[in-house]
This record gives structure tokens, C-alpha cells and sequence, in this order.
């Protein structure tokens, strides 16, 4: 489904005035929802705990018209023992009255509780916070995605023989499962790092083996699992140039796609960490470029309406969060509207950036292959530019070295694909610049204001003809 943008009422208003959701205000402020939250959040067992700090980190504000969806991290304590962690908390205000204590009423009855494991119960699981008609969910309970808790509620019998694969079962014991934790985006998945510590009964030697859990709240795991199948296959008989990350089996009972470790180094670290990046970006650069000229067999394809339609409501939402790029943005999105043209499709990962691709040497692995589609190939290397360019999780690289880094990828990556590609791609790059902008408001990353704008200001360089 199309993602819609923002009324243009809601755009003149301005972030975070909505007429039909004047509950934002307080919600966006990060100081004002720590104290609803210590005011409203029930701990369970008699427990007492102290939320210390309120941390925005994704909004999906009306992402559909009826309601937007606001997750929170709270640093929490136990005074009892001192132990401290991050507990994710999620807000959905309805725009429809009534609505939020209508959804907390009926899940109350259902009594979530027992279904949550006793380790992950912290607070009550649902609530509602009347003077805000919010509905509160405490993870991992999830209305919409309650495989989850299942998933974190035991050992994973099914998986534990693969994760164990050349151990002779009958000489090892398990000591210690862990599961923890890594990604969560409410309703719709989330991602958690499994690992099991075993022993071996003859000669006391341990061995740690450790996995990734991807769960999902549709079938879309099995449609992932069979394609990572396909390609770690042609992988194996030397017939690609790149790897993506080995699938170990997919539950459907959970929704859940177990993934082995990706080899190497993610690029976002070597970008940060500084020295020579020069060679992986020019690996990196040949495996997207093999990759966008793949022969996939695959049937979802995303055509340049839907690709507009992505590019206007990121558009709809730079121009509600910040008023003052208004007509800039505008502008950026004219122009995308008007130069791009549809294109014979290829497959693009179309969620390419640089903590998805991992390095390690002349060894390039994808991960997160969840969105692959046909589309136009020049999507991927745009998007991954904008979030270089942008510094989207690279914060403490520099600007300038940035747009070196970008150089480098583009310049290796023009040399493996048809000259005619060139052409759009900053034009592409405009596009995915908006997008990324729009991307750092719903994470609200830190000084979120500035980032956006400096999103912005680089779209309008790539529209003018340079990076």
C-alpha cells in the first residue's frame, strides 16, 4: 500500500501541531512524557522501579490517516538491586474518539500476562493514559505481533540441532540461552540476537554459538528465507560475486527467519573507525553492481509511481517537521517528479546502507533482504549515497570525508553497469535525500532539526549537478 502523505493542514501547522492529534505536543516532549510515564506505568510483583530517562526513537505519525505510533526508550532502575536496562515503551493516539480505551478495554479482558515470559515482565504489559487517549503497549507485548513473546519465551527446539550442526549431540550439554533484544519497530518485526553456550561432557571444552531471530508479523520470513536460500546457493557453486547472510531455517508456527552472523566488518564501522576505506568501498561498489544486474527470479516489482509516491510523503513529512525547508523541498520533489521516467526493472535491495553491507576484504554480505524487488537499479547506489552523504549512523565521520567516501563508491560503481545509468542517478539521489531526511525525524535521532536540514541542503546540491 502507497504511504500517504500529510494533509497540507497538518504541513502549514508545523511539528508537532495536528488538529487531529493535539496529543502530540506533549508526546513528542521527551521531559514531559518521562513524567506521564512515571505517573501512569504500572510495575508488576510489587516491584518499584524508577524510570530515569524518556528517549523518542521512532515516530510513525500517521503513517495511515486514523493514527500515529510513538515509540519511547525509558532507562529504567531497580532500587531493590541496582540493575538497570532500556525498556521500549510504545504510545498509538487514534484519531477517532474513543478509540484508544476502546483497544486498552478489550485487551485488558484478554489479561496478556501470563503469555509474557517472567523476565521480560516489568510493567503491565497494556495501558491507557486518559488525558492523552493514548494506548501504551510495553514490550514485548505487541497486539499485532504476539509471536514474539513466544519467541522470547523458551528455547527454540527446532533451531538449537542447526545451531549445533558438527557437534555430536550426545556429548554436548546447553548451559546458558540468551536472547537479547537488537531492533524493534511496533506491529511490525523486530530483531534479536540468540546465542547458546554449550559444553562438551568428555572433555569440559565450551563452545558459544550464536545466531540471529527475525520475526515477523506476516508470511513475508519464508518469502526472505527462500530467496537468501536461492543466492547462498549460487553463492556455493562460485557463481556470484557477492554473499548475503546464510539462512538457517525458517519457523512459521513464530514467523520467525533464524540467520547466521554476517563474516566481517559492517561498513559503517570501517567508514567510522577511519584509515584506508578505499578498498571497501570499491568491493562494496562491485557487489551492488552485480547485484542490480542479478538475473533474480523475482515478481514484486516496485514501479516509479510507488517510488514517487515514497519520495512525496517524506516530502510531506520534511516539510511538517521543519516549516522552514517548505518551499526548498517542494521544489527538490518537482523536480524528481518531473525528470524520472520508468526504466526496465532489476532487482535493488531498496533498503541499501552502510550498517546492512558487511566487509571483509574482497567479500561483500548483504543482510536485511526483506524489501527486495524489481525497480529501477539506480535506486540502490543513490540510497546508499544518501546515507553516507547524510551520515545516517556516521556521525563522527566527518562531512567532507563523507562526500569523499561517496566519491569513491560512485566512481567504482559507474565502472560495472551500463553508462546510461549515470545519467538519473543524482536525480535519484535527490529523491533518496528526502527520503533519508524524513527517515531522521520518525527515528528522531538527536538534534534531528539540523540533520534534516543538512539532508535537505545536500539534495539541493545533487540537484544542481555534484555531491
Amino acid at each position: 500500500m502507497r504511504k500517504q502523505a500529510l494533509p497540507a493542514a497538518v504541513c502549514m501547522d508545523g511539528f508537532p501541531r495536528d488538529p487531529d492529534f493535539p496529543q502530540l505536543e506533549t508526546a513528542s516532549d521527551a521531559g514531559l512524557m518521562l513524567q506521564v510515564f512515571r505517573q501512569h506505568l504500572k510495575a508488576v510483583s510489587g516491584k518499584a522501579y524508577r524510570i530515569e530517562e524518556c528517549v523518542p526513537f521512532r515516530f510513525r505519525c500517521r503513517q495511515s490517516t486514523s493514527r500515529c505510533v510513538l515509540q519511547y526508550t525509558l532507562r529504567v532502575v531497580d532500587p531493590s538491586n541496582g540493575r538497570r536496562w532500556e525498556q521500549w515503551v510504545t504510545g498509538v493516539v487514534y484519531a477517532a474518539a474513543g478509540e484508544a480505551e476502546r483497544l486498552w478495554r478489550e485487551l485488558r479482558v484478554a489479561d496478556p500476562r501470563p503469555e509474557i515470559p517472567e523476565q521480560w515482565l516489568a510493567f503491565e504489559p497494556v495501558d491507557f493514559i486518559p488525558d492523552l487517549q493514548m494506548l501504551v503497549q510495553v514490550f514485548p507485548y505487541d497486539r499485532k505481533l504476539q509471536n514474539l513473546r513466544l519467541v522470547l519465551g523458551g528455547p527454540l527446539h527446532e533451531l538449537e540441532p542447526l545451531l549445533l550442526t558438527g557437534l555430536e549431540p550426545s556429548r554436548w550439554r546447553t548451559e546458558q540461552r540468551t536472547v537479547e533484544p537488537m531492533r524493534y519497530r511496533t506491529e511490525l518485526g523486530a530483531a534479536l540476537r540468540y546465542t547458546l553456550r554449550v559444553r562438551d561432557r568428555l572433555t569440559g571444552r565450551g563452545q558459544t554459538r550464536r545466531c540471529y531471530l527475525k520475526v515477523y508479523r506476516n508470511d513475508r520470513g519464508a518469502e526472505t528465507f527462500r530467496l537468501l536460500q536461492a543466492l547462498t546457493d549460487k553463492a556455493r557453486a562460485g557463481e556470484s560475486p557477492y554473499r548475503v547472510v546464510r539462512p538457517i531455517a525458517y519457523v512459521p508456527e513464530l514467523r520467525t527467519l533464524a540467520l547466521e552472523e554476517a563474516r566481517g566488518a559492517a561498513l559503517q564501522q570501517i567508514l567510522l573507525h577511519g584509515g584506508d576505506w578505499d578498498a571497501a568501498l570499491r568491493a562494496v561498489a562491485r557487489a551492488v553492481a552485480a547485484f542490480n544486474q542479478e538475473g533474480l527470479a523475482l515478481t514484486e516489482r516496485q514501479a516509479l509511481a510507488d517510488q514517487l509516491a515514497d519520495v512525496n510523503r517524506a516530502a510531506s513529512l520534511v516539510q511538517w517537521a521543519c516549516p522552514e525547508l517548505r518551499a526548498q523541498v517542494e521544489a527538490l520533489t518537482a523536480a524528481v517528479g518531473d525528470g524520472l521516467t520508468n526504466v526496465p526493472p532489476a532487482p535493488i535491495h531498496r533498503d541499501l546502507k552502510a550498517d546492512h553491507i558487511f566487509v571483509s576484504g574482497d567479500w561483500v554480505c548483504f543482510i536485511d533482504l526483506d524489501s527486495v524487488v524489481l525497480g529501477d537499479p539506480v535506486r540502490d547506489p543513490a540510497h546508499l549515497v544518501a546515507h553516507i552523504t547524510a551520515r545516517v549512523g556516521l556521525d563522527g565521520l566527518p562531512a567532507d570525508e563523507a562526500r569523499r567516501a561517496a566519491d569513491v563508491f560512485v566512481d567504482e560503481y559507474f565502472a560495472h553497469v551500463p553508462p546510461g545509468w549515470r545519467e538519473r542517478f543524482l536525480l535519484h539521489c535527490v529523491g533518496a535525500l528526502i527520503e533519508v531526511a524524513g527517515g531522521i525525524f520518525k527515528r528522531q535521532e538527536p538534534e534531528w532539526r539540523d540533520k534534516v536540514a543538512a539532508a535537505v541542503a545536500a539534495a539541493h546540491r545533487a540537484a544542481s549537478g555534484t555531491l
